[in-house]
This record gives C-alpha cells, structure tokens and sequence, in this order.
C-alpha cells in the first residue's frame, strides 16, 4: 500500500504536501470585524467620558458566533466607537462590517478597499438587512437579519470556495442555545475598555410603529429560553445591565418569570418597556425585587393624535404622568423617548413638549427627528408623496430632517430639536424634573449626573462643524 501511494505521488495524482496546506488554510483563516461609525459617535469625536466605551453588542455576539462553531480560526475587532482604524494595517482573509444606515457609506469606504486588495468581504447591519441590493455592490456576500445561523454558513461556504451573495435569517431559526457573545474583546485591547453589559432576552416587536424598523429586522417577534438567558448573565461580572430588547415588556408572563430568574443574581438592570407596564401592579413589585433601576418609555409624542398616527394607540398621552410617577414610586427611573417632526406637529408641540417633560419629572430624556429609513414602508410612502428631500443615507441619523414635514418646514424642525435638548439639560430645568426626589443626597447626586450627562452629550451632538 505504501509503494502504491508513493507511485500516485510521482505521477502528481495525489499532492499530500498541497492537502496539508489547504487543510491548514481552512482552519487557519483570519476574520475580521468591523463596526464602523458617523461622525456624532466616531472615537475621535466622542466626549471623554464616552471614548473606549462601545456602544453596541454587535461585535461581541458575532465573536461569540466564531468561537463556537470555529474555534481555531483567529479573530481581530475593529470598532471606532472606541479607536480609530487604520485600514491599511488589517490583514485577513475575510472581512466583516456592520453599520446602520447613516454609516453606510462609511462602510462602502471599508469594504470597496479591501475588495481591491483582493479580500472578500461581507457586510450586515439593519441598512444590509432592508437594502441588502445596494449592499451588493460594495461587498461578497449580505447577511440580511441575525447571524447566529447565517454567520457560521457563510464562513463555512468560504472555506470550501463557494460564498452566496445573501444569506438570510430563516423563519424557522431556533432561539433556544445561542451561543454566548464574547465580552472581553474590548477589555483584551485596552485597559480602559469595558466590560460587554448588554443582553438580549427577545427579539423584534410585534407593534407596527411607523417609524420603527424593528418588525423587518429579524422576521418578527421572538423570544430566548429563560435559562439561557440567566445563565448568560451569571457570565457578566458587572453587577448593572442593560437589556437591548425592543421591548421587554410586550409578554407580561416572560417577564415576569425572566424577574422572578432575576432575583437570585441580585443585578441592577435597565430595559425599554412600554406604558402598559404599568398596569400591573404585581409585577411592577417584580420589576423592583429583580433589581430593575430604570426604564426605557417611548413616549413619542405629548400629541395623542401623533401618537395615534404612529400606530401607538396604546399610548394615552393622559396617563403619562401617572405613568412616570407611579414607576417612581418602586424607585425605577425613566427616560423618556421623543419622536419629533410627526405629521400632526407644529412649532406649538416643541412648548408642550418641553414643558411635559420638566413637568412629569422625567429623570432622563431622549430626542429623535423623525426618520423614515429606507427599505420601510414608510420611507415609501413619504416617496410617493414627495417628500423625501434627500437620499444621502449619512443624513438619516434621526439629527437631520431627510422628508418634507406637513406643519413644520426644516429648518424649525432641525432648530427646535436642538433647542429642546438644550433646554431639557438646562441646570435649573434638570432641578425642577428631579424635584421628586426628597432625599437630599440622592437629589443632589442625580442633578449632578444628569447635568454632567447633558453637557457632555450635547456638546457631542451638537458640534458646528457638522
């Protein structure tokens, strides 16, 4: 047997030496991912207090998706929310980015480099999952909604040659098992880097908000086992995290038993959640016990024919306040999200906006222009009324006006969104929103955090040269 194999080898039929170097280069790949940012969170641009702290879990799950299914293969991260990244330092085989939309162009810059270099490259993110065609033409291959099958396909089409241009999250993909995301890859690159705290319980939303991308995103709603996702958490040294989830309030008895879960691990944690949280008095009791500290509220709009427009009927602007004061009466905080520039507003909704949120006593409060992203519905339908006044996705960034308003022009759209973050932050106005709280200590700590937070977040916003 062995003189037969020597003679294959003379005739060149069998090259051992080649199959050992292409065996090698299967398992030996190098992949790298890339989170790229807009200007507003670029590292170079980001306050102090926000530099070399990542904002997303994007790159640790899809570190964590690698590992598992292939733990050989060498994994660099790249993200500017953190640092700046020198393109032409990066060597590998296979080049990953995510981005949303008003980074896209950014991550073009990225991928048409590499491609020149003769690199495959492939891209995701939400702008990949809802223009997974325009994508194409800058990258090898689109990951269109999660990764956690799509991914490890794709990698192991690369190894054997054959990459598709789209894989797609399937409708029948299992969310029990996922694999845990990697959350020290930030802490192995730097010392001042932070630990990953963000965990996702459930996926997508089934409210059909207008603006909200979330229903396209990952093929409806969608909820983890609850033992994976504590036994997840067990993972996290940081005694505070934040859940992701879109909402996790919208199943009352998931939430309820992910709380009672919860309670052994005696974590502080924040999550969106929706006004109708708070007509449950028990589980608001849960919510406390579990360690729930704040609360994300997508308010909107203090309009109620805005919010009815949104397809947000179960919002009663004439609850919002006992919304907010019966969620501090268990001593959880809320931030509260503004949509502004709805078809139903005029420069009048930016007083009574301002004058509701010191007036319930909001601890944090969010703004956003109005955006229809493109690959919605709603996009579309602005399309076809004219009123999408530019297609520079760097723009949809929810700082810019991108459609015609129906009351508002531009302009005053632009202006009175400025002007609201920087009267919500004022000093005195944080005094009067805070004025709930009647310890002193804790009074005084508070302003100080959210006036500290003000000032940095704004002049970050906000700088001219933008």
């Amino acid at each position: 047997m062995i003189y037969f194999f020597d003679f294959l080898i003379n005739l060149d039929i069998i090259d051992f030496e080649g199959c050992i170097l292409s065996l090698q280069k299967l398992t030996n790949i190098k992949i790298a991912l890339i989170m790229v940012k807009g200007d507003v969170y670029r590292f170079d641009n980001r306050s102090f207090l926000f530099k070399h702290m990542p904002d997303s879990l994007t790159l640790g799950t899809l570190a964590g998706i690698i590992k598992n299914s292939f733990p050989d293969i060498s994994i660099q991260i790249y993200d500017e929310t953190v640092g700046n990244i020198d393109k032409t330092k990066i060597d590998a085989d296979l080049i990953g980015i995510s981005a949303i939309t008003p980074a896209i162009y950014r991550a073009y810059e990225f991928a048409d480099y590499f491609r020149e270099k003769g690199r495959c490259v492939f891209i995701g993110g939400v702008h990949a999952t809802l223009c997974p065609q325009e994508v194409k033409e800058h990258s090898d291959s689109v990951i269109c909604g999660l990764a956690e099958e799509s991914l490890v396909s794709l990698i192991r089409d690369f190894q054997k040659g054959s990459i598709k241009d789209f894989y797609k999250q399937s409708e029948s993909m299992s969310f029990r098992g996922f694999p845990f995301p990697d959350r020290k890859i930030y802490e192995r690159q730097n010392i001042f880097a932070t630990e990953l705290n963000m965990v996702h319980a459930t996926y997508g939303c089934t409210n059909m908000c207008c603006f909200c991308v979330q229903p396209q995103l990952c093929s409806g709603y969608h909820q983890r086992p609850i033992d994976d996702v504590i036994q997840e958490i067990k993972q996290i040294d940081d005694d505070y995290i934040e859940f992701i989830d879109p909402n996790l309030s919208k199943d009352e008895n998931y939430l309820t038993n992910l709380c009672l879960s919860l309670i052994p691990l005696k974590k502080q944690w924040f999550a969106p959640m929706t006004v109708s949280i708070c007509n449950n008095e028990e589980l608001l009791g849960l919510l406390k016990k579990s360690g729930c500290s704040g609360v994300l509220i997508g308010f909107e709009s203090v309009s109620q024919d805005s919010v009815k427009s949104l397809n947000k009927g179960f919002n009663r602007v004439d609850e919002y306040k006992n919304v907010v004061k019966k969620l501090h009466e268990y001593n959880i905080k809320v931030t509260g999200s503004f949509v502004l520039g709805l078809d139903s507003d005029d420069v009048s909704s930016f007083f009574k906006t301002q004058e509701f949120v010191i007036s319930a006593n909001i601890d944090y409060v969010r703004y956003t222009i109005n955006t229809p992203y493109p690959g919605t519905k709603y996009f579309e339908k602005l399309k076809s009324e004219n009123r999408i006044i530019t297609m520079d996705w760097s723009r949809y960034d929810c700082m810019h006006c991108v459609f015609v308003p129906k009351k508002l022009s531009p302009a005053e759209l632009e202006y009175g969104y400025e002007q609201l973050w920087k009267y919500t932050y004022k000093f005195k106005n944080i005094v009067k929103r805070l004025s709930y709280l009647k310890n002193p200590l804790l009074f005084f700590k508070e302003v100080f955090i959210n006036w500290v937070f003000g000032k940095v977040y704004i002049k970050m916003m906000f700088k001219k040269n933008r």
